[in-house]
């Protein structure tokens, strides 16, 4: 038993490094029904969704796929004010790993509380709205940490979701704007 969830847990991830070392380059064929929404505009920040959600006992059950954008990255709570409020959105789908369940998330009016940096990680605090499959659930407390500039991730206060997510935060990779204007990356609308 132990070497059949150890087997799990290799492919698990193996799969989410798949998708985070290859984000850049798979982008570009999803480019079309995100290109709108998940646009980059100047001062923001884009990147993929790409992890595996664990349920009770920590056994691999989820995985969740999907696009973020943001106006946080490398900024203060002094960057931001009634007319230029910080944002976070993201859109997800949620598929469990025997391909059945599939549906989908999304992020939404992220209203930031607090900033701070530990070693190379910022953690911005804020609260969200989700959409469930009752109906979006707002003001939950919801926590976007970025590792070294390159990875984030994603925590929701469980007690708000029904532990919908898991136990472990929602992790992706976060796309450089080097990387989005490379050709061999995702067509973008260059708004100088």
């Amino acid at each position: 038993m132990q070497k059949y969830v150890i087997g799990i847990n290799i492919a698990s991830a193996m799969i989410v490094v798949a998708f985070l070392v290859g984000a850049p380059t798979m982008a570009k064929s999803i480019n079309a029904p995100y290109s709108e929404q998940f646009r980059m505009d100047k001062g923001e920040a884009y990147g993929t969704i790409a992890s595996i959600q664990s349920q009770e006992g920590d056994s691999p059950a989820w995985l969740v796929s999907g696009h973020w954008k943001t106006n946080i990255i490398n900024k203060t709570m002094d960057d931001f004010n009634q007319s230029n409020p910080a944002s976070f959105d993201a859109m997800f789908s949620m598929v469990m790993l025997n391909g059945s369940a599939k549906h989908q998330h999304n992020i939404s009016n992220f209203s930031l509380t607090d900033v701070k940096v530990e070693n190379d990680t910022t953690v911005y605090k804020g609260q969200t709205t989700v959409t469930m499959k009752e109906g979006p659930v707002t003001e939950i407390p919801t926590e976007i940490k970025i590792h070294n500039n390159n990875v984030i991730s994603i925590w929701f206060d469980p007690t708000k979701v029904k532990i919908h997510f898991g136990v472990s935060p929602i992790y992706g990779a976060v796309i450089t704007e080097k990387e989005m204007k490379s050709k061999d990356s995702i067509d973008h609308k260059n708004n100088t």
